[in-house]
């Protein structure tokens, strides 16, 4: 019965989610192997259904496992944070995990945790991965938030999702001392700073330049991160499209030019999250994100 858990349990599935391993986790938990199988037997008793797929090697967690460890997680993280907070012990400070596509962690994510709050209850652990990874780890429970690009996956239970703002990819130039686009959509070949092809916003590119006969382009540089991009073509290496919310004081200063707003790509921002409970920190994010109309 669930009234029997016990909270020594929540810390095995904990450790054995880490390690997926039984013995490693054993030793970790300083009990005999045979006790931690039987301990991680009686709590998915409890529950009703299997943690762990222990069919698989590595050990790997079930569809019911990954929405469990996160409500494991964050119990504990609960747990400890109010008695500490009952005891006047100010040392524990809950954790709010966030992927973040490159692009944003870097360009948006420090305001919108700058925004939030000034106080000392938590700590921000930002990761800057590739979209993929960031599903991935959203999936297992090891991130709170993944906040990245329209992604299909994630618009349905059991994730929940909410737009935050609405950016555009421009095809940009350097400008020369006259503020004039050194780079002009009439040459014969444009150098092109590139995206990666398997990143989103290489895909959107890829999408659009497939559409363009008009257009030459010469491959130069590729890379998945558009802050480099960026600097490539802050240099006068080529042209390349870069979102707005990374450009919008060398445009305003007529550092960089947009060549065509008809060449323009939309884009939707969205945080991603899983519908299991998080700790307090980070369901308050969570409604102070979903408030966000940039």
């Amino acid at each position: 019965m669930i009234s029997n858990l016990e909270i020594k349990w929540l810390h095995d599935i904990v450790v054995l989610e880490e390690y997926r391993s039984f013995t490693l986790a054993a030793e970790k938990r300083n009990i005999s192997q045979s006790s931690f199988s039987r301990r991680i037997q009686s709590i998915e008793s409890a529950v009703g259904f299997e943690i762990f797929d222990r069919n698989t090697n590595p050990l790997q967690l079930t569809p019911q496992g990954k929405n469990f460890i996160v409500y494991a997680r964050n119990l504990l993280d609960d747990i400890y944070f109010q008695i500490n907070k009952i005891k006047g012990v100010d040392n524990s400070k809950q954790r709010i995990n966030i992927s973040a596509a490159h692009s944003l962690s870097v360009f948006l994510l420090p305001d919108f945790i700058s925004q939030f709050s000034h106080d000392t209850d938590k700590i921000f652990f930002v990761e800057s991965i590739n979209v993929d990874e960031a599903v991935h780890k959203l999936k297992d429970g090891q991130s709170d938030f993944i906040l990245s690009f329209y992604n299909e996956e994630l618009m349905s239970s059991p994730f929940l999702h909410a737009k935050i703002l609405e950016s555009r990819l421009h095809l940009v130039s350097l400008c020369d001392v006259h503020k004039q686009p050194i780079f002009k959509l009439g040459d014969p070949l444009l150098p092109l700073m590139k995206y990666t092809d398997e990143s989103y916003m290489g895909r959107q590119v890829n999408q659009l330049m497939s559409k363009l006969d008009n257009l030459s382009f010469e491959l130069s540089f590729v890379s998945s991160m558009s802050d480099v991009l960026k600097r490539m073509i802050l240099n006068g290496s080529g042209v390349g499209w870069l979102p707005d919310y990374s450009i919008k004081n060398e445009i305003e200063k007529k550092e960089l030019s947009i060549l065509d707003d008809q060449l323009s790509i939309t884009m939707g921002v969205y945080i991603y999250r899983t519908e299991a409970r998080l700790n307090i920190s980070s369901e308050r994010f969570w409604q102070f994100m979903r408030n966000q109309k940039l």
